[in-house]
């Protein structure tokens, strides 16, 4: 009687990276290396599993390592915070600027176009979103470094003051007149925010604490 053989194994299928997964790989890249090469070696693998090929993943890389570098480490509570913010969107827009050079070259190839010119077309594109990008990260140190400067005269405890004009978000409003503390950015608009961060034309600046006025509850006491 012929033995029968067994079918081989099939191989799990790996499933592709989650965005918080990719995020971490880029900020972990980052922070060990500092040329494009050698960031695009450690990255290559985990974007390869996400449909991001070499040829975008080396264009993205480059459009965020031509820009200025911004500071690793801040001087008080509200600067840290700034940092630690920036550091995750650089990753979030990296990751999003290699996705969309990704699927420039699709379409291209898709069209029978050169892939290398939708390329370089969508990486002028980047460089434009890229600088918006650093002027923002620079506004939030600036910003950040005032509140800062202001608690070491002022204390933990600080009022909230914005221009109320017909330009002034509902956010904005809604925090005006109320106290916060700087160790606990309060929540405004949805998200954690100090004075001047909470969208690129906050014009809010911090002020002395108010008597009696409500504590805004912050990230990490909500």
């Amino acid at each position: 009687m012929a033995a029968t053989t067994a079918p081989p194994s099939q191989q799990p299928q790996q499933q592709p990276p989650s965005d918080d997964a990719l995020i971490v790989a880029i900020i972990a890249a980052f922070l060990a290396a500092h040329t494009v090469p050698a960031i695009v070696s450690r990255l290559r693998k985990p974007f390869a599993r996400a449909g991001i090929r070499s040829a975008a993943l080396t264009a993205g890389v480059a459009v965020v390592l031509n820009m200025p570098q911004q500071p690793m480490e801040g001087t008080g509570p509200a600067t840290r915070w700034a940092v630690r913010t920036n550091t995750l969107r650089r990753a979030a827009f990296t990751l999003a600027s290699v996705r969309r050079i990704q699927q420039a070259a699709d379409d291209a190839k898709a069209q029978g176009s050169p892939v290398i010119d939708a390329i370089t077309k969508a990486v002028q594109a980047e460089r434009r979103f890229f600088g918006q990008h650093v002027a923002a990260s620079q506004n939030r140190l600036i910003a950040t470094s005032a509140v800062d400067g202001f608690a070491s005269v002022h204390g933990n405890l600080l009022g909230w003051r914005t221009v109320r004009d017909k330009n002034v978000t509902p956010g904005c409003l809604a925090a005006d007149g109320k106290n916060w503390r700087v160790d606990d950015p309060p929540i405004v608009e949805g998200h954690p925010s100090y004075p001047g961060t909470v969208h690129a034309l906050c014009r809010c600046r911090p002020v002395p604490p108010r008597t009696g006025a409500p504590v805004m509850p912050g990230a990490n006491s909500s």
